[in-house]
């Protein structure tokens, strides 16, 4: 379904997501999730902030994969304050799966 690579080094994974790419990464096992998750929030809550872009993650935990997906800072804003925009970011999904 998806084209994930392993990945080594969670911070410059991040750090390459720009608003409106996806990536999707690799790991052993998905019991790394719950301190990958704890990252990405840092992440958000610090670099992304500096770099203009939101990271969203949607974890599938049978492939031992994560998909991450960037929006902008003003998007993320946007998905806060109103309801009808809360899942957009889940529409780059849709159009990248296969």
């Amino acid at each position: 379904m998806y084209n994930a690579k392993y990945v080594r080094n969670r911070a410059k994974w991040f750090r390459s997501i720009k608003p409106g790419e996806i990536s999707e990464g690799h790991f052993r096992d998905s019991l790394k999730f719950k301190s990958i998750s704890v990252q990405l929030r840092e992440f958000n809550r610090t670099y992304g902030i500096k770099k203009g872009v939101f990271v969203h993650a949607k974890y599938l935990p049978d492939d031992s994969m994560i998909i991450l997906v960037g929006v902008t800072l003003e998007e993320r804003e946007k998905e806060l304050s109103d309801r009808n925009f809360s899942g957009l970011w889940r529409e780059f999904l849709n159009k990248y799966e296969r």
